[in-house]
């Protein structure tokens, strides 16, 4: 068994984000991918697909995606649009509330996928019957379960993040612990560094970005990016004798015309 995660891409019609275009950070990858882990057997998308959640960037992102040799999964983050993503993307599953929430089996493990937008917001939730029937989807589950989301399910000693943190972290917190022999680990975005925490037993890891990192930064609430360290996308293997999480730096030859 082996994923491919990749987390915020951040898309952006017609503009670099720090000096990177997205587009060609999205396209690199793809292509690195393709030649070093095309035996993946899903990638999923953590969220923050598009950085304004225009339907040109959508559509770019579906148009640079179709590169992948493997099925796509989907989570949404602060930045995304979800009525745009679904214009482009409409055959995605979604949960009886219409959220982007899913689950994909395999082998013997479960994905289940998150959706934590709200619109106009860059905090995150898991409202409107979301964590109802993230409880259900666990408590029903035959097979151990690997959680993806957007926000972190952590307090991530952060300052910066804290005004734009999961709401309810304390709910997810608790029903994710109540299923704490089903669920094997837990992963997310939202950072653009890598941090690592427990969500009561659970292992719970951040992932870098796709376009650009930052730095942590535990003194004050200002957000230290750090264009200069290379994008990445990261890897989960099944071992044997449990799971690796690699990070895959791919490298950047800088701002395309």
């Amino acid at each position: 068994m082996k994923f491919v995660v990749m987390s915020d891409i951040h898309i952006k019609a017609n503009a670099d984000i720090c000096g990177r275009s997205p587009q060609a950070s999205l396209a690199r990858a793809v292509t690195h991918i393709g030649e070093h882990h095309g035996d993946a057997d899903l990638c999923i998308l953590l969220g923050d697909l598009a950085d304004e959640g225009l339907p040109a960037e959508y559509a770019d992102l579906a148009d640079l995606l179709s590169g992948l040799p493997m099925p796509i999964a989907y989570t949404l983050g602060n930045h995304d649009d979800r009525a745009n993503f679904l214009k482009q993307f409409g055959e995605v599953p979604r949960d009886g509330n219409g959220f982007i929430q899913s689950v994909a089996d395999v082998g013997d493990r479960r994905c289940v996928l998150l959706d934590t937008n709200v619109p106009g917001y860059h905090g995150g939730r898991l409202d409107g019957g979301r964590l109802e029937w993230l409880d259900e989807t666990l408590a029903a589950s035959d097979r151990q379960c690997l959680v993806f989301l957007h926000h972190p399910p952590i307090d991530t000693a952060l300052p910066a993040f804290a005004t734009i943190a999961l709401d309810d972290i304390e709910a997810v917190g608790a029903c994710l612990s109540r299923h704490s022999e089903t669920v094997e680990a837990v992963f997310f975005g939202h950072c653009h560094m890598s941090v690592a925490g427990m969500v009561g037993r659970i292992p719970a890891f951040g992932l870098r970005s796709l376009i650009y990192q930052a730095i942590p930064n535990l003194a004050d609430d200002t957000f230290i990016s750090a264009p200069g360290l290379p994008p990445a996308y990261s890897v989960i293997v099944e071992t044997g004798t449990g799971l690796a999480l690699h990070v895959v730096e791919f490298g950047y030859d800088g701002p395309t015309e």
